[in-house]
């Protein structure tokens, strides 16, 4: 296989690595993994190491998979720990399918001496069903995530969503069946949920949920007809 060699030199250079770490501090450990498998559907194979040294450690490692219809896929990732607590971690991934599709994703995320995170990641894919593309994104407290398909039939659902953290969240999403958003929020001990919801035709709900520790819940809610007219939700 074409990707034996690349395996192999992978391998030799953890190798080395480990060698030179090992010279340069006799408290750094490294362990080295690697596998290839072959069959009737196709071939897999990865590899990778991992290296403390100092009270850090770092790792490094790929992988990939060839199948005998023409699919493929392959990827690599990364993860990096300093003895400060802050780390980072990459990946990326892409393949093709048999069937003519496409799909790939990568991301790159850190974690402060705090404890925070931030980062963002993609992820898209195209084949004979329709599209998609999705991205999240974390900073300050806040995690955005966004996701877009289209059919092939060329219609469109579009959603997004964000939460904070210890205040709540909230999402939406919207198709050819109509759109709907609810938002959730926490606040002295106390859970609140308000959702919209309209379908194609019009028709609409309304309601709202709430949760206050010893006290217990209250809901409420309305609904309207697709000529606007209230309606019983039941």
């Amino acid at each position: 296989m074409r990707v034996l060699p690349t395996l192999k030199s992978l391998l030799a250079g953890a190798v080395l690595f480990a060698a030179v770490g090992v010279a340069a501090n006799a408290s750094a450990q490294t362990r080295l993994h690697g596998m290839n498998a072959h069959g009737e559907h196709g071939s897999a194979g990865g590899g990778g190491y991992t290296n403390w040294s100092g009270g850090a450690t770092t790792h490094q490692g790929r992988h990939w998979a060839d199948g005998v219809n023409g699919g493929n896929f392959s990827g690599h990732n990364s993860y990096s720990k300093n003895p400060d607590g802050s780390a980072l971690a990459n990946f990326s991934n892409a393949g093709h399918t048999s069937a003519g599709g496409n799909f790939a994703g990568n991301g790159s995320y850190s974690r402060g001496t705090n404890g925070s995170w931030s980062g963002n990641s993609q992820s898209s894919g195209s084949g004979p069903h329709g599209s998609y593309a999705t991205s999240t994104s974390t900073a300050n407290g806040v995690t955005t995530h966004t996701a877009t398909a289209t059919n092939a039939n060329g219609q469109t659902y579009d959603h997004s969503g964000t939460y904070t953290q210890g205040q709540g969240y909230n999402r939406s999403a919207s198709g050819p069946n109509g759109n709907y958003n609810t938002a959730v929020t926490n606040s002295n001990g106390a859970t609140s949920r308000n959702t919209n919801a309209t379908n194609a035709s019009g028709a609409s709900y309304k309601g709202n949920t709430s949760y206050t520790p010893g006290q217990g819940y209250t809901h409420s809610a309305s609904c309207t007809n697709a000529s606007g007219a209230t309606v019983s939700c039941n």
